[in-house]
């Protein structure tokens, strides 16, 4: 898969995940901002009785009168036509492993369920352990490294042009890290690369997972 076509992807699931309003009015809209003038409630003459079946029976109230206000001469459909072309995109992405979903969600649709970033960051934090193993290094650099996760996190999404993202200079992530600068240089930038590569290797398999789960879910459901 092409990087033109991780591009495409990107894009698709933007559109497919974004919280897009219906257009239209519904009832109530209609009647407040379409109402008309009618002078047809209280006429000159108050009738207080009608005839039926041969009776005359006296009535309690008035009747109502309303005007339609509705401008549309056909009902909106349930789903407007961009849901609905999009909803394969939707259906693939429900279909991932659960930090593949959450990853999705939070990069591309602003997602910022907490569960979904605690996955996140358990993912990476595991594949980073495994990066890290045979390695010497102290508890408390560890310890840093852990706290570093998320920042990188936000990093990546931001260089994903996410707009829940955030980017960090390395005099930033020095201070957040409670180190100098010269030591985040030694210790730990090299590091925080590795990380952010993670979370791009991440990016890109959510992204390739998505596409192939939407593939073998149209041709089945074409072949059926």
């Amino acid at each position: 898969m092409n990087q033109q076509y991780i591009e495409y992807v990107r894009g698709e699931l933007s559109v497919a995940l974004a919280d897009i309003q219906r257009s239209g009015k519904g009832q109530l809209a209609a009647f407040e901002e379409n109402s008309l003038g009618d002078t047809t409630r209280h006429k000159r003459k108050r009738l207080r009785s009608v005839e039926v079946d041969g009776r005359k029976v006296c009535r309690a109230v008035d009747p109502m009168h309303c005007t339609e206000t509705r401008v549309n001469k056909k009902p909106m459909p349930p789903l407007d036509e961009l849901t609905y072309i999009t909803a394969s995109w939707r259906r693939a992405v429900g279909m991932l492993e659960n930090h593949e979903r959450a990853w999705i969600r939070y990069c591309y649709a602003n997602d910022l369920d907490f569960n979904g970033q605690v996955v996140i960051c358990r993912h990476i934090w595991e594949l980073m352990q495994e990066s890290l193993a045979g390695k010497r290094i102290t508890k408390k650099v560890c310890k840093r490294l852990e706290s570093l996760v998320w920042l990188a996190v936000q990093q990546a999404a931001h260089n994903r042009g996410a707009v829940i993202g955030r980017e960090y200079s390395h005099t930033q992530l020095a201070e957040l890290s409670g180190v100098s600068k010269a030591t985040w240089s030694e210790t730990y930038s090299g590091h925080w690369q590795t990380l952010i590569s993670l979370v791009e290797t991440l990016d890109a398999g959510s992204l390739q997972c998505t596409a192939k789960k939407r593939i073998a879910t149209r041709s089945k459901l074409l072949a059926s």
